[in-house]
């Protein structure tokens, strides 16, 4: 088996020095917003946290990281070699093998978000290269010593740059920010909102309309269930754009796990949690809204192999094709 204490040790490193989980080209985190000419200095900025963004490097680790389970020698001697290059491209070369069509996927979805606030009148700018992560992965992992120094070192970015709210697009990052940082960074006052609930306030919304010829079963990820309680905002958005939610038997707070964010520690648990819950929505339809990057990443490694179609809100509701 692959120790798990060399991934962490990995993980933990590539977050300390390069701000990501993943040592993944910087220019990725950014780069889907440069068309769009977002402002950048505002009180008032969206926050990726780039969850969306590592995606598609995520898909390619566990990958790789299935293909080494079974191979005990060959997997301790790759992983202890993988910490004495994680910073430098030879890692990305050899284990993280991202074709564009994956990336320019995410970059769609990020784009769809962003334009159904331009198109909605919010007023908004973006981070860019100071769009960090939020170091979610190191609270889940117990180093809460390590989380609270990034943690620190994000909220010093924002400090810098004048923010005073921000609008987040996923339920690690929102969760992370409203109810863990002000337990581990003293004083901290930025103000909170994801992008469903700005979306799902405004009366007169603009979105793209279906009239009622699509039907999706919806998959509630955790974290906007149980912890944030963003639960009607999602399903309103979807009625509004004229799109047939079907439920099913395990939804809201009862929703089950997607298989992460276990991915990169227990890569064939994750992939056999998200093929049971596949199972489980593909009752309902082939058709699934995901609502998380996590949820994304996790399901779409199996999803061909359910025969079953994965789309993210966002694309939905901005009419993007992903």
């Amino acid at each position: 088996m692959v120790s798990i204490k060399q991934l962490v040790e990995i993980i933990t490193s590539n977050i300390e020095s390069t701000g990501f989980p993943i040592p993944i080209p910087s220019e990725i985190i950014y780069e889907w917003a440069i068309p769009l000419k977002l402002p950048r200095r505002k009180k008032r900025v969206l926050y990726t946290g780039a969850l969306y963004q590592l995606v598609p490097y995520i898909n390619s680790l566990v990958k790789y990281l299935e293909s080494l389970e079974e191979r005990d020698t060959i997997a301790s001697i790759t992983l202890k070699t993988a910490r004495v290059f994680t910073k430098i491209s030879l890692f990305r070369k050899i284990v993280l093998r991202v074709r564009e069509e994956e990336v320019e996927r995410i970059y769609k979805i990020l784009r769809s978000i962003a334009m159904l606030l331009i198109e909605n009148n919010i007023d908004y700018g973006y981070l860019y290269e100071d769009d960090l992560y939020s170091g979610v992965l190191l609270y889940d992992m117990g180093l809460e010593d390590r989380f609270a120094k990034h943690a620190e070192k994000v909220n010093k970015v924002f400090k810098k740059l004048g923010v005073e709210e921000v609008i987040t697009i996923d339920p690690h990052t929102t969760y992370t920010l409203r109810q863990l940082y002000p337990k581990y960074i003293d004083r901290f006052d930025i103000n909170v909102v994801n992008y469903l609930e700005i979306l799902s306030s405004i009366e007169e919304l603009k979105i793209k309309h279906y009239g009622n010829s699509l039907k999706y079963v919806i998959h509630d990820p955790c974290y906007y269930t149980r912890f944030e309680n963003i639960i009607e905002e999602p399903r309103k958005l979807l009625l509004r754009a004229g799109i047939q939610i079907v439920e099913p038997r395990r939804a809201k707070e009862l929703t089950y796990c997607c298989g992460g964010p276990i991915e990169s520690i227990f890569p064939s648990l994750a992939g056999a949690i998200a093929e049971a819950r596949l199972e489980e929505l593909r009752e309902y339809s082939t058709q699934i809204i995901t609502l998380c990057p996590i949820c994304l990443a996790n399901f779409s490694r199996v999803s061909q192999k359910l025969g079953v179609s994965i789309r993210d809100i966002a694309s939905l509701l901005g009419g993007g094709d992903e």
